[in-house]
């Protein structure tokens, strides 16, 4: 008998510890305090309304929320290159001025996309070492374009998207690293 009541707490003890921890809203609040506080680019509000604006937030955990975060990503930079092609497009308002910063940004952000892909396929793969090399590659990519424009010494047309983009890869790569 003292057996069997061995047997089951140890049962019951391996399957609290073995189910994964998944958070509710006011946790992705906490969840967004952790990777704000573990990174200077991350700003808490913008963590918690970005990720809760996506449904799944609040029936997975961190690895999740960094899934949700990686694909938050790559939607933003998708849209952000569909901007820049538009901007390529029509070379009014100025536009011709600022084609080759443009066409580094095109590249960059091409190459971010790859990046988040790779990332979001290591992420599922339980691969989180690779996941974080894929998010550290496509955090350089929106500073690296900002510096396309200042270096021509012109304000950039794409500073809101660069900013975003790097806030949402930090939540991803930040909350990875949690």
């Amino acid at each position: 008998m003292a057996i069997v009541s061995c047997s089951f707490v140890l049962v019951f003890i391996l399957s609290i510890v073995s189910v994964p921890h998944f958070i509710n809203a006011s946790s992705v609040s906490d969840a967004c305090t952790k990777a704000a506080a573990s990174s200077p680019t991350i700003n808490h509000d913008f963590c918690v309304t970005s990720l809760q604006a996506d449904p799944k937030s609040r029936s997975v955990n961190f690895v999740g929320l960094a899934q949700i975060a990686t694909e938050l990503t790559s939607k933003n930079a998708t849209s952000t290159k569909a901007k820049i092609n538009n901007l390529l497009a029509n070379p009014g308002n100025g536009n011709n001025n600022i084609k080759p910063e443009l066409s580094t940004c095109l590249d960059l952000y091409s190459d971010m996309i790859d990046h988040l892909s790779d990332a979001a396929r290591a992420i599922s793969s339980f691969r989180y070492d690779d996941a974080k090399t894929y998010l550290s590659a496509a955090l350089d990519a929106p500073s690296d374009c900002e510096d396309a424009f200042s270096e021509k010494g012109t304000g950039s047309v794409l500073s809101k998207e660069d900013s975003n983009a790097t806030q949402l890869s930090a939540i991803a790569l930040a909350l990875l690293n949690i």
